[in-house]
């Protein structure tokens, strides 16, 4: 109870000193004048560092969604290099399975050829010499061996 008092006389206190009267302050027009430029002065230097705070802030932020854009689309051209690169790559192998495929058919061409040639005439090769077991000799057939022509020279075999 006692803090109550106190704290009321306080505000009693506060109130008369209110109700005063104050003094006149002797101002002349120059200080006036001067005072007031200062304070004009005062008021448009915190407004521009206000407006530079602000304009830095805006710049920052622009930086920033700038910076993220980037990053899309660096990703995005990223991705259609990748697409770009593996189209290219699919391409690639689908021109070499048919050039394979070409060499193949040429192949199975020329080994019908082949054979139809060695149908018709054979060439009388001497007896095979006999080679020890387990080389390579003694593992080929006579039947490889028909494959020479009569000129000497080797073809595909028989696959």
């Amino acid at each position: 109870m006692n803090m109550k008092r106190l704290v009321a006389l306080a505000v009693l206190i506060a109130f008369i000193a209110m109700l005063a009267p104050v003094p006149r302050a002797l101002a002349d027009g120059k200080a006036s004048t001067r005072n007031i430029l200062i304070g004009g002065a005062a008021a448009a230097l915190i407004i521009l560092n206000h407006n530079k705070k602000v304009h830095q802030r805006y710049a920052e932020d622009a930086q920033r969604q700038a910076a993220l854009a980037s990053q899309r689309d660096d990703a995005w051209a990223a991705y259609r290099s990748e697409v770009q690169a593996y189209n290219h790559e699919a391409n690639m192998v689908a021109e070499l399975n048919k050039e394979v495929a070409y060499q193949h058919s040429i192949i199975q061409q020329q080994r019908q050829q082949l054979a139809s040639a060695n149908a018709n005439r054979t060439v009388a090769m001497p007896a095979p010499l006999t080679a020890p077991a387990g080389s390579h000799a003694a593992r080929t057939s006579s039947h490889d061996l028909r494959v020479a022509s009569a000129d000497g020279s080797l073809g595909w075999g028989v696959w």
